[in-house]
């Protein structure tokens, strides 16, 4: 069931009814004076997949990265890799 969004008139308060679409036409009633609300047309909600925001992204943003991480010896992944010791064989 979608979600419609309604502006009263008089106090130009937003609310945000949850109701089928056959019954979108219904009249609704503000939440905090109870006048008559009429239906705005609100942006669509869009839910990507993470892969889909990385594909998005600027292909020069992974050079910027790698010219940072090189640039600060604190971003290095593999510092503490560097600093471990080989494991005894004992």
């Amino acid at each position: 069931m979608p979600l419609y969004e309604y502006r009263c008139s008089s106090c130009g308060e937003v609310t945000t009814v949850l109701r089928a679409a056959t019954d979108s036409q219904a009249a609704v009633t503000c939440e905090i004076c109870g006048e008559r609300a009429a239906r705005i047309v609100s942006r669509p909600s869009v839910h990507r997949s993470n892969a889909s925001k990385v594909a998005r992204l600027d292909p020069r943003y992974d050079k910027l990265v790698d010219k940072a991480m090189g640039a600060t010896q604190a971003a290095d992944p593999d510092r503490y890799l560097r600093r471990m010791k080989p494991l005894s064989d004992d």
